[in-house]
């Protein structure tokens, strides 16, 4: 039996699934896969290379700096989503594990958005760079981020089409799917607004992207429909926050995002017997 992870982004909400992964590597579920998009894939990595550590500094540290959202990061990378200030804060307070990670039992899967094809590309442990360039551009946002550049080819973040890769994890032989979500139960995403899809054709020039924008959240419910269906075979496990302590995607508040991370902690514990049965865990 192949039990993987599937982990949604949501920007800066992700530091409940960060408090989801420390409290799986300090109570030993350590699955073969986990595949994930966005602010996801910065956490997948720690919990690969099993720092619990360092998933507190990507979900709630690096997130609560000053260079992170806004106008400087504008000035100085041309983001306002600052991706290498994000990547150098982690590095520079809990770098990562090579070693560990590259003896690590467990699979990674990254999702990025080709721009060129439009169509969702994931790359594994073995492509992980040095300079994080897979990891940053998988949290290159739609409008708020500059594609960026990762084996000569132009990426940004897969969520335009691809919010919840259970079909991926299906794809990859996966039997069983523990799917972290950042929203709370009953939320539903709504369509896109006007300024949105007019930005994104000033910005882009492609109707594609403006088109996979418009359907996003016809994609994000198909998605959540499979995932529902399968978690009503016993095939899925859904973990999400179950209070709303009103974090949004862009809160970068230490004050909010821990007590955030906490939730995920404290409500993965208090659920831990029924994960490690549903994933035939001793």
């Amino acid at each position: 039996m192949k039990v993987g992870i599937v982990a949604e982004g949501g920007g800066t909400k992700a530091a409940y699934s960060a408090g989801v992964l420390k409290c799986f590597l300090e109570h030993d579920i350590l699955l073969p896969y986990c595949v994930g998009i966005s602010a996801a894939s910065e956490l997948l990595l720690p919990y690969a290379s099993r720092q619990a550590e360092r998933l507190y500094v990507t979900g709630v540290g690096a997130t609560c700096q000053k260079d992170v959202v806004g106008i400087r990061p504008f000035l100085k990378e041309g983001n306002i989503f600052g991706l290498d200030a994000t990547v150098n804060y982690i590095e520079e307070h809990a770098p990562f594990d090579w070693e560990t990670f590259n003896k690590t039992t467990t699979e990674v899967k990254i999702g990025l958005y080709n721009m060129e094809t439009h169509e969702a590309e994931y790359y594994t442990n073995e492509d992980l760079d040095p300079e994080f360039e897979l990891a940053k551009a998988s949290c290159a946002l739609l409008i708020l981020c500059r594609p960026r550049t990762f084996k000569k080819k132009k990426y940004m973040d897969v969520g335009l089409i691809e919010m919840i890769s259970i079909d991926q994890s299906i794809k990859d032989g996966c039997d069983k799917h523990i799917v972290i979500s950042t929203k709370e139960e009953g939320y539903v995403r709504k369509p896109a607004p006007k300024w949105q899809l007019w930005l994104a054709n000033l910005l882009y020039h492609n109707k594609t992207i403006t088109e996979n924008l418009r359907r996003r959240h016809e994609r994000y419910n198909e998605q959540w429909a499979k995932v529902s269906a399968l978690e009503k075979e016993g095939k899925a496990l859904v973990l999400r926050p179950h209070k709303d302590l009103g974090i949004t995607r862009y809160t970068t508040d230490e004050k909010l995002l821990a007590p955030w991370f906490q939730l995920g902690y404290d409500e993965t514990l208090a659920r831990l017997d029924e994960i490690k049965k549903f994933c035939e865990l001793d």
